[in-house]
């Protein structure tokens, strides 16, 4: 059985950060708020990525291996960094990367990150962890699967980060562990969990049912910034100096700024306009986008791209390969 069922990848909010970060100018008022947050998306990829190295000295035969899992659960859909199943038990794990001091209190369940003479009150990721946990058990037992011990970790996966507990709060360190020390917990954990839950049938129904109901989130990146579509420069970037926008000329596009020459430029901008306006697009509004005045020249392009299509002629519609997947 393959060990990682879900791949991490760079997940669909942190592509549309790149198309956003890509299409917006260097003086716009939301761009620092955008480059802070676009870091702290990528440094949460970062550390589950890190994780892949440890992960993978796990048995393959024993456990099946999810990177960011969301389901839906009533109204709301909870969302698990990486989730361990195997026959006798599951194990959620909240994954952060983030550099400082993680401070356990005892007060309030309360977690405190240090970080450069600042205190700042966080979730606290254990309780994270639990609470994950605690809607994974309830969203099997809605779908009728087998009833499975499901555990919860939190794993700091920053190696300048460090851990503190205060006194009395010892017990909440059974729930934590260090990137380097995350096989060695899978293996206590399993050192007390001997009893097969699952056969290999149930198993592989289990996993094809996480993987069915997975709905990675699609955000609005430009509602979130109150931008509209007319906010971002149009046309076809320079891969080389990032120009906006090239010149087509007999199917090449050329930078009027460096002289670079590209086949396949517009690939990329048709890639931003699918990730940030809309996942559908047209002759005409492909023409708009890239600077383009002949249909021909833009119905060449498109086809290229293998993009599945729907209607004729002028009312053609041609969908993101994402839109059909999910469709």
């Amino acid at each position: 059985m393959r060990l990682f069922a879900k791949e991490c990848v760079l997940p669909l909010r942190n592509q549309k950060y790149e198309a956003l970060i890509r299409r917006i100018t260097e003086n716009h008022p939301i761009r620092q708020a955008l480059l802070t947050e676009f870091k702290n998306w990528m440094a949460g990829y970062h550390g589950e990525k890190s994780l892949d190295f440890h992960l993978s000295m796990l048995p393959d035969s024993d456990y099946l291996i999810f990177h960011n899992i969301r389901l839906q659960l009533g109204k709301y859909f909870f969302q698990i960094d990486i989730l361990l199943l195997n026959a006798a038990f599951a194990i959620a794990l909240e994954v952060k990367n983030r550099t400082g001091v993680y401070h356990f209190q005892k007060y309030l369940n309360q977690t405190i990150l240090k970080n450069n003479g600042k205190d700042e009150r966080i979730k606290n990721p254990v309780l994270q962890a639990k609470l994950q946990a605690l809607k994974l058990k309830k969203w099997l037992k809605k779908h009728n699967c087998p009833d499975v011990p499901i555990h919860y970790l939190f794993v700091n996966s920053n190696q300048k980060a460090t851990i503190c507990v205060d006194p009395g709060q010892e017990q909440i360190l059974r729930n934590i562990c260090n990137s380097e020390g995350l096989v060695e917990k899978i293996t206590q954990i399993a050192s007390n969990n001997k009893i097969e839950k699952l056969d290999s049938k149930e198993l592989r129904k289990m996993k094809r049912l996480i993987l069915t109901n997975d709905t990675p989130e699609d955000p609005d990146l430009l509602d979130h910034f109150h931008l509209t579509k007319n906010d971002l420069p149009t046309g076809v970037q320079c891969p080389e100096c990032n120009h906006l926008p090239m010149k087509y000329v007999y199917g090449t596009w050329v930078c009027p700024n460096c002289k670079c020459k590209s086949k396949t430029a517009h690939i990329q901008a048709i890639n931003d306009y699918f990730l940030l306006i809309k996942p559908t697009i047209t002759n005409s509004e492909l023409r708009h986008f890239l600077h383009i005045d002949s249909p021909k020249s833009a119905h060449k392009i498109l086809k290229s791209m293998n993009l599945y299509s729907t209607g004729t002629f002028k009312g053609r519609i041609y969908f993101s390969k994402k839109a059909v997947r999910s469709g």
